[in-house]
């Protein structure tokens, strides 16, 4: 094990031996990295993290920050971060994190340090009501009593083995412990020995296993629920495959196989990771990208339109795609691996709740080889959009949204991350970024939709990948999450920003509230005039701010 927990120090206070029980389960759960921002509180728990020889710890003074990185951790590993914070309203600065890793089943665990039950409702400072304050968007929730010798160390232990079971299980989310803690914070002035305390935790001391193991349950659909799914594919003439955003580990290949057995138009969203590992797959000449383009068309959508969807993973960015399945008046299939309502038009005929990649492999084992009238049709327009869209790059230096969303998937690296913020960047993306086999992982905060904790998302998403990353973010994302910038410098892998700086809400400019010219400019699109040098200077990180296309595919590929 990484430190014997005993009680041979008699400085340590009981606070301090519970602590150092708390991160030491946590490490052999298997969670290893800490977000911390300083506080007085949490002193016990963030000594017994920086104790742990295996405790990754990163500190950021913004617990929204903190909150977002851990998230964006979680996202690339599919493990989760542990959240440490002093008690008040540093707590409540989790929030939006909490929200966004719950409506994106994202584990998470949160450790917020409390007062001691007899100082609430007294108006004792920093002291709120943390009690379950993330409401129904946890996954569980526990208010731990501060310690104390009658209470079993082995209660505290499966506690802990509870809370990370909670957040990685189906659905996976958000957990919180809430540690309240009495003073002296961290050391008794009493010398006194813990080991008798302790030695009902011998064994475990010895194992360097967690005190409880929990087997992994998971959702198989049966036989007959597969056999159901493949006579109504047998009835199809148009069918048609849509995958979603896919949590980390998804099975692609598998979802890919199954577009090429089925004979479908594959309609692979930015957020799904397919269109970057299908280039070098033989069963990957279906896959579209740009349909977004096209489904704008109503002609386009009216036309050709399917009698069955198959649906794997989240919903679509793409308006369009979402209009399109609107409008259908297809069978309409849904697999994921939650068991939420996935339904905002009221479409949805068969839901199945599993792993879309899993269903995928079960799916092939049992379907005879179909077509689809629609994939010569998506093909065919999916060529002439790629053929449009390479032409029109070179033919103008002028520098616009569409054209560094391109050229940033064209130019790079094989093997590295990219992370997406919400509004403009993410649909920009969804839109033009072609097909390629550099097996690219990307994130972006779908759950929500929100442009808080962009930065810090992307940064924990590149610490959790260990690889190369890019953001491509937009101004006012940026602008909500400056203070994370410090958060660069505190990892290991570089991570390169690109802000698409279009003074204000751009987005806002494609709605209706746009006609309102009165209130449009001051209300809507709020111009802020700012550029980023000084706040790359403030966080000592390179700066450039090209002025050209070239300039700037040159930038970006340095």
């Amino acid at each position: 094990m990484n430190q014997p927990v005993n009680g041979h120090d008699s400085r340590m206070g009981l606070n301090h031996i519970w602590s150092r029980l708390v991160i030491e389960e946590l490490v052999r759960r298997g969670v290893t990295t800490f977000c911390i921002s300083p506080g007085s509180r949490s002193t016990p728990l963030v000594i017994a993290a920086a104790e742990n020889t295996l405790a990754c710890t990163v500190v950021h003074t913004d617990e929204r920050g903190a909150a977002f990185c851990a998230m964006g951790y979680a996202k690339a590993t599919g493990r989760p971060a542990a959240l440490m914070c002093t008690s008040g309203t540093a707590v409540a600065n989790y929030f939006p994190a909490v929200i966004e890793a719950s409506q994106s089943a994202v584990p998470l665990l949160i450790l917020s340090s409390d007062r001691p039950v007899e100082l609430r409702d007294t108006r004792s400072p920093q002291t709120i009501n943390q009690v379950n304050i993330f409401g129904d968007y946890l996954r569980w929730h526990f208010d731990l009593p501060a310690p104390d010798t009658a209470l079993s160390p082995s209660f505290l232990l499966t506690t802990v083995d509870q809370a990370v079971y909670r957040a990685v299980s189906g659905p996976a989310g958000p957990v919180q412990i809430n540690c309240q803690f009495r003073e002296p914070l961290i050391s008794n002035q009493e010398k006194r020995s813990w080991d008798n305390y302790l030695s009902v935790l011998d064994p475990w001391q010895k194992t360097g296993r967690p005190f409880t193991t929990y087997a992994k349950s998971q959702s198989i659909p049966s036989i007959e629920d597969v056999d159901r799914i493949r006579n109504i594919i047998g009835n199809s003439r148009n069918g048609l495959l849509i995958a979603g955003q896919l949590s980390a580990g998804a099975d692609k290949e598998a979802i890919i196989r199954l577009a090429s057995e089925l004979g479908w138009p594959l309609l692979a969203d930015i957020n799904s990771g397919i269109r970057f590992a299908c280039s070098a797959s033989e069963s990957a000449c279906n896959v579209i990208a740009h349909y977004d383009l096209y489904l704008r068309m109503e002609k386009f959508r009216k036309k050709f339109s399917p009698d069955l969807i198959l649906h794997m993973g989240g919903m679509p960015v793409s308006k369009p795609l979402n209009q399109y399945i609107e409008e259908s008046h297809a069978e309409y299939i849904v697999v994921d691996n939650h068991p939420f309502r996935q339904d905002p038009m009221f479409r949805v005929t068969q839901r199945i709740e599993t792993d879309p990649g899993r269903f995928a492999l079960q799916l092939s084992e049992r379907i005879q080889k179909t077509t689809s009238g629609l994939t010569g049709i998506f093909c065919q327009a999916e060529e002439i959009s790629r053929t449009v869209i390479r032409d029109s790059v070179p033919a103008s230096d002028d520098i616009s949204e569409w054209a560094v969303s391109h050229i940033i998937f064209e130019c790079v690296a094989e093997d590295s991350g990219m992370y997406l913020s919400n509004s403009l960047p993410v649909r920009e993306a969804d839109a033009f970024a072609a097909c390629s086999d550099k097996r690219l992982a990307i994130g972006c905060n779908r759950g929500a939709n929100g442009i808080d904790g962009t930065i810090a998302s992307a940064i924990g998403f590149a610490a959790g990948l260990g690889r190369p990353s890019t953001l491509l973010a937009g101004d006012l994302a940026v602008l909500h999450d400056i203070n994370s910038l410090s958060l660069i410098k505190k990892i290991e892998v570089p991570v390169t920003i690109v802000v698409l700086n279009n003074d204000g809400g751009g987005i806002f400019s494609f709605l209706p509230v746009a006609e309102l010219t009165e209130y449009f400019e001051a209300y809507f699109a709020t111009p802020h005039g700012l550029k980023f040098r000084n706040a790359a200077e403030l966080f000592g990180l390179p700066y450039e701010s090209p002025e050209s296309l070239s300039s700037f595919k040159k930038v970006y590929q340095r």
